[in-house]
């Protein structure tokens, strides 16, 4: 329950700078898939309505990314029965999106996934080299073909990622620092300063390693480090979820079922492909595994829902004492 609070509050701070008050494997293909629809703010059925807090999930796995069995109109309408406003498909190397679904927007990306047989520096024994960037609110009419690969340096191999996310007119968000141990807290600086955005801080697939090891931090440390470092990302929570339906049947089988509706981002924005995707770009959201903020302002207050106890100081620059939350009947 810990964990999951600081991570409901842990993007407030951005470089030390209050932002808002709220802070598996295929071979790489030469060239993404698309069967999306244009990202317009047209796919919104009805009234988008006034700014308020919207869930949002930013890494989803349908069966076109070829480890999933789920088509995309049943991982839509999952997350619409799980009370999302907006869900943005991340499968491999494919930009997927849908119209509406019950009122819950679908909208394109594509997770760039690099694995490779080698890379710089080398993985730890036994891992691998599976280097991922989510393309986040991408324009499908935009897919591009990745460029040859300048070394082996991880720098390079993500970096064409961020690169590609860009040029598709989408959000970079460098996925699970921890998989395989991807990227270090001076690897996530760089990418910073090359367009990366995002860094999931809590990706919620069971193999993510988001706690580290003896010899490697937690991402949330990651992250601390890349702030401190003067680097400018928020930190996001997601499913990557490849599992619905079909959980159970999975389990039965004595397999891991990727589940979701595990970490999940809350942003501030009305209802509209658009008004999302520049609410992230300001960082007006915030990341959680399960606490919801009902209340949360530039003031520095905030509320949390669900009946918690407790009570928690948020440490801000130089060690000053932020703010505390008022917590819910």
């Amino acid at each position: 329950m810990r964990r999951a609070l600081r991570l409901a509050i842990a993007a407030f701070f951005i470089a030390g700078v209050i932002a808002y008050a709220w802070v598996r494997v295929q071979k790489l293909k030469g060239t993404f898939g698309n069967s999306a629809t244009p990202m317009l703010n047209a796919q919104l059925s009805g009234d988008p309505g006034a700014v308020r807090w919207l869930k949002g999930q930013l890494h989803v796995h349908s069966a076109n990314s070829g480890d999933s069995k789920t088509a995309p109109e049943q991982v839509a309408k999952w997350y619409a029965q799980h009370g999302y406003d907006f869900i943005v498909f991340t499968d491999h190397n494919h930009i997927t999106s849908l119209p509406p679904v019950d009122g819950m927007l679908a909208l394109p990306g594509v997770e760039i996934t690099q694995n490779l047989d080698t890379c710089e520096p080398p993985p730890p024994q036994g891992m691998q080299c599976l280097l991922h960037v989510n393309a986040l609110f991408v324009d499908p009419s935009r897919e591009v073909e990745l460029k040859p690969l300048k070394s082996a340096a991880r720098e390079d191999v993500y970096g064409r990622a961020i690169d590609a996310a860009k040029e598709m007119g989408g959000i970079a968000q460098v996925n699970h620092p921890n998989f395989h141990y991807g990227a270090d807290a001076a690897l996530l600086v760089k990418l910073a300063a090359r367009g990366a955005r995002l860094v999931e801080i809590a990706n919620e697939a069971v193999d993510s390693n988001n706690e580290g090891d003896a010899s490697h931090p937690s991402t949330e440390a990651l992250w601390d480090a890349a702030l401190d470092a003067g680097a400018r990302l928020y930190g996001t929570a997601t499913d990557d979820a490849h599992h619905y339906y079909d959980a159970d049947e999975v389990r039965a089988k004595g397999e891991t079922a990727f589940t979701g509706d595990r970490g999940f981002v809350m942003v501030h924005a009305r209802k509209t492909p658009q008004d999302i995707r520049e609410a992230i770009e300001r960082g007006e959201f915030y990341a959680s595994t399960g606490l919801v903020l009902s209340g949360a302002g530039h003031d520095g207050g905030y509320t949390v829902e669900r009946g918690m106890l407790g009570r928690t100081t948020i440490t801000g620059p130089e060690g000053r004492a932020w703010t505390q939350p008022r917590f819910s009947p």
